[in-house]
């Protein structure tokens, strides 16, 4: 009895995985990648540092990834390079760095003492069935960023990446995203970490 039921449930099995992902010939993901508002503590005077848009040169325009199982893309309206300038900058700023975001077409902001850009290397996030009933969804996000300017004796650089792995029944918008913010989050965090560690900006000493 048992092993017709077990029969039966890999017979049945992949005709629901299929209905369940039958939205289209696409998987959209929406929403933004965010970071709770912070503002610099105990900074005063001008922007110590400017963060500018990274660049990012997409492979196809909106994809960001693939389901292999459906063979179709993964697309997000969102700008990379955009979001994750936009995370590096909220990360300093939450270690209490005065920061100023610069725009690619916006003007540009010599006055301030560092300046920070990048270029997003990987954002992406792909479907795969491992077997039996599981569908492994699996982001990787690894930019380069620069420093130049205030007491830097010459451009600093460094490269991050970091993956997020997520297991279900069947691929999913949310898992998706999940997987693909959670990734540029982390990146984010990283690339922040080492600016404090190289000491490329520093936080505000206590009572200042």
């Amino acid at each position: 009895m048992k092993r017709a039921i077990r029969t039966l449930l890999l017979l049945v099995w992949p005709l629901v995985v299929l209905a369940a992902c039958t939205s289209g010939n696409r998987l959209t993901i929406s929403g933004e990648p965010s970071r709770p508002a912070q503002a610099p503590q105990g900074s005063t005077g001008g922007p110590q540092v400017a963060v500018s848009d990274f660049e990012y040169s997409a492979p196809e325009a909106g994809v960001v990834g693939r389901d292999f199982d459906r063979v179709r893309p993964i697309v997000w309206d969102g700008k990379p390079g955009k979001s994750m300038a936009d995370l590096v900058a909220g990360v300093l700023a939450g270690n209490g760095i005065a920061v100023v975001r610069q725009a690619a077409d916006g003007p540009a902001l010599d006055d301030v003492p560092v300046r920070i850009s990048g270029q997003v290397r990987r954002f992406e996030v792909n479907a795969r069935r491992t077997g039996g009933m599981s569908v492994v969804t699996e982001a990787t996000v690894s930019i380069s960023v620069t420093a130049a300017g205030g007491s830097l004796p010459a451009s600093w650089e460094s490269t991050v990446s970091s993956s997020t792995s997520l297991k279900d029944l069947f691929v999913t918008p949310a898992d998706a995203r999940d997987a693909l913010f959670s990734s540029a989050k982390a990146a984010a965090e990283e690339a922040g970490r080492r600016f404090l560690e190289a000491g490329v900006v520093s936080p505000p000493s206590p009572g200042k």
